[in-house]
């Protein structure tokens, strides 16, 4: 059992603590599988019976103090899931098993849900270059938010702002010395209104972090969504549709070099960080069109203007700028905000 050494040592008491109570009376298997970037990270560790091929827990360790808060949330969040459906939405949502914190960190151990991360069949050769496969893909992360609405029921309003969460003040907060910050913050405030969800909702919990590396799937299905350390309860939809659609073009180009057109989607020539984004908003192809429609769809069936989706972009990528963790990363959505607010 190396893992615990491998995170600082209060840490890894807590970590050895909770598997000492829960993985059983024989050393288990343990396998590091995601080690965040950003200033206060945190490890994502699977653990094994030993002889097993599939975890049958997941330890999520706060490497920083501050990564400890976000470990809490996370906890705050699955237990308010859980409340609300005690079938975690079909079991593709994760049941906590333990949640421990003292000065040093904290751990957050879960039941594992089964799949793969739908990002590896993304990033696999021509992985979206074909329409079924995006229509797929597109379609589960679709089918999975409704169904998690339905698991939970109807909600209230968590706050005023149309579900969109203080993305403006945020943006000021975060760049205070930045006038094009501003700039765009005074473009969400005038945007909100127009797509925001009427006050009988349907609000639902959100997940807040929902790209395709944070969906599993089994034989084309979804089988589990991980990471809710951003969940809200009593939010709108639309926010994890968005963010999942735009993280999903966002790395149509992460494979193809600079000046050359992306293979399948006619139109997209790798450039700039964002390209794929600017491609989306303004583009002709198919999978543009295809985004466009099911962003119109849901908005339709909400009770909003369906021709807004490009409103709900520009929104969306305010959003990441506004809650990344990543500065750099918070930074490149707040200059491509820009670009779709035209400011």
């Amino acid at each position: 059992m190396v893992a615990p050494d491998t995170v600082p040592a209060e840490a890894g008491d807590l970590l050895r603590a909770a598997l000492r109570e829960h993985a059983g009376p024989t050393t288990p298997r343990l396998v590091v599988v995601g080690l965040s970037k950003d200033e206060n990270p945190k490890a994502t560790i699977l653990v094994f019976d030993p002889g097993g091929a599939r975890p049958r827990l997941v330890a999520k360790v706060a490497l920083t103090a501050v990564a400890a808060v976000s470990v809490v949330a996370e906890a705050t969040s699955l237990q308010a899931l859980g409340s609300l459906d005690l079938g975690l939405v079909g079991g593709t949502v994760p049941r906590i098993v333990d949640i421990r914190r003292d000065r040093g960190g904290a751990v957050l151990v879960t039941e594992a849900v089964p799949g793969t991360p739908m990002s590896v069949d993304y990033h696999r050769w021509r992985g979206t270059t074909r329409p079924d496969a995006v229509r797929a893909d597109l379609a589960g992360a679709a089918s999975w938010l409704r169904e998690l609405s339905e698991a939970v029921g109807p909600l209230p309003a968590a706050s005023s702002a149309g579900g969109w969460p203080g993305i403006a003040k945020r943006l000021r907060a975060r760049w205070p010395a930045d006038p094009l910050a501003r700039d765009v913050a005074d473009a969400v405030a005038a945007t909100l209104p127009g797509v925001r969800l009427p006050s009988d909702g349907p609000w639902s919990v959100v997940h807040g972090d929902f790209w395709a590396g944070n969906v599993l799937r089994t034989d084309g299905r979804v089988t589990g969504v991980v990471d809710w350390e951003h969940a809200v309860v009593g939010g709108d939809p639309l926010r994890d549709l968005t963010r999942f659609a735009l993280s999903y073009v966002l790395y149509l180009d992460r494979h193809t070099r600079t000046g050359r057109e992306v293979r399948g989607h006619p139109g997209l020539v790798a450039g700039p960080w964002g390209e794929p984004v600017r491609y989306l908003v303004a583009g002709e192809g198919w999978l543009p069109r295809l985004v466009h429609g099911v962003l119109a769809e849901h908005l339709e069936r909400t009770g909003r203007d369906p021709d807004r989706w490009r409103d709900v972009l520009a929104l969306g990528t305010a959003e990441v700028a506004a809650l990344s963790d990543e500065a750099t990363f918070a930074r490149q959505h707040l200059l491509l905000a820009a670009e779709l607010f035209r400011c």
